[in-house]
């Protein structure tokens, strides 16, 4: 990660540089407006710097293969020119695609965190009132949360400061998420009156999406596997192959069955509910979190004080906390005492716990509690609803998997004695 951090701060360096010279140009794609803006803003670069970079890097690298290949290879010069341009191509656009990961990157930082925006800015308008100035509540939350966008969310309050009207400057702002800059332009429109909680952002419907395509990427995946090895044997027995082809074939099946399964199966969406490891271990441990979260919500419903409620939550159902049981007691056990305050514990917490997604709830719902303790129970209500819908899309992708796996484990059962049967039809 660091690695790739450090590529990219000297790639941008490198378009920066190259911006005042007039170089070749080579474009892959037309970039969208968004992302031109965002370049812009955000790595001070545009579009031709990096079609100059790409040009460049292609050159170089061109000159590389070709350069190595005729000094160390004795095949037909137009082969090496095909490879080399080729080689060359695909190094140069891998480059050309690094800051636009970055941007789809955050944008699906944004999109995962944007349902927690949603929640906290809600119960903000809900506990100022309709007299309060909406616009800079909204900018100080921004530029207060653990966001992409807080940075420049904190340079519109220094702006602010200067005489700028908050209005115009959000009007103004360009984010990587399309959802973000949705929601900004409807709060606007509204005049801060209007907060869709409940609409279902563009992760989830991308999920959904991804949940209906992966049963038949799944079916492609398995019958290539099958069918491959299936394909190659029948070959042997009828044609008399070269040994050194043979070796060279497996080696490209299982690249080939690695890139398919990497293609076909990725799975990069971070949503609040979504259990990427699929370890019993976390999954018990993160609904045991939730079933905690769940107590503590209930009993601030009953207007007990965030402290009485988060001890309730634990002392009324101990014995169904495992994985949670030694963070908990001591955290507990502390707060009891009182050498810690409910803040200090939540903040302990996330580092215990050591993953975003605990750290992220817990925030939020420090966040919410130090608003607006009375009001806060609905609005963690509504993330926890949330994590349900998550979750319930969780189980679907499961089953499918579940489903796919057995046909697997039937057919490599089958496949030994499908190829022995064929074998023993043809004598040696």
């Amino acid at each position: 990660m660091a690695d790739f951090m450090a590529l990219t701060n000297i790639l941008i360096r490198f378009y920066q540089k190259i911006h005042m010279f007039k170089i070749p140009k080579l474009k892959f794609k037309d970039l969208d407006n968004r992302y031109n803006i965002i370049y812009k803003v955000e790595f001070n670069v545009d579009e031709n710097d990096v079609n100059k970079a790409n040009f460049i890097i292609f050159l170089i690298s061109f000159i590389f293969f070709l350069t190595s290949s005729i000094i160390s290879t004795k095949f037909n010069l137009l082969l090496i020119l095909s490879i080399s341009f080729l080689l060359a191509l695909i190094i140069s656009y891998y480059f050309n695609q690094i800051l636009k990961k970055e941007i789809i990157k955050k944008e699906n930082q944004l999109n995962a965190l944007l349902y927690i925006v949603k929640i906290n800015f809600s119960l903000i308008q809900k506990s100022h009132g309709d007299n309060a100035d909406h616009a800079i509540n909204f900018i100080k939350l921004i530029s207060e949360s653990r966001l992409p966008i807080s940075k420049e969310f904190r340079k519109l309050l220094n702006k602010i400061l200067l005489g700028g009207n908050p209005e115009t400057l959000l009007s103004k702002i360009v984010t990587p998420s399309l959802d973000f800059n949705l929601y900004i332009k409807r709060l606007l429109i509204s005049d801060f009156k209007n907060n869709d909680v409940l609409n279902e952002n563009s992760l989830e419907k991308k999920f959904r999406k991804y949940l209906r395509e992966i049963e038949s990427k799944l079916s492609i995946l398995f019958f290539f596997g099958l069918f491959f090895p299936l394909g190659l044997s029948f070959l042997i027995l009828f044609q008399r192959i070269n040994y050194f082809i043979l070796i060279s074939v497996l080696p490209l099946f299982f690249l080939s069955l690695k890139t398919l399964n990497k293609k076909f199966l990725k799975n990069n969406f971070f949503l609040l509910g979504l259990i990427n490891n699929y370890s019993k271990e976390e999954k018990a441990k993160f609904n045991e979190f939730i079933s905690f979260l769940l107590n503590f919500t209930l009993n601030l419903q009953k207007n007990s004080s965030p402290e009485v409620a988060f001890v309730k939550a634990y002392t009324q159902n101990k014995l169904h906390y495992n994985e949670l049981e030694r963070p908990l007691k001591s955290h507990i056990s502390q707060l009891l005492n009182f050498s810690c305050t409910f803040e200090e514990i939540l903040k302990k917490l996330q580092i215990e716990l050591k993953s975003v997604r605990y750290k992220i709830i817990l925030d939020v719902i420090g966040k919410l509690v130090a608003q607006n303790a009375y009001l806060s129970h609905e609005k963690i209500t509504q993330i926890l609803n949330e994590i349900s819908i998550h979750q319930k899309l969780e189980n679907k992708l499961e089953i499918i998997v579940k489903g796919e796996r057995f046909k697997v484990l039937l057919f490599l059962f089958l496949l030994p004695i499908i190829i022995g049967g064929i074998g023993g039809l043809f004598p040696l």
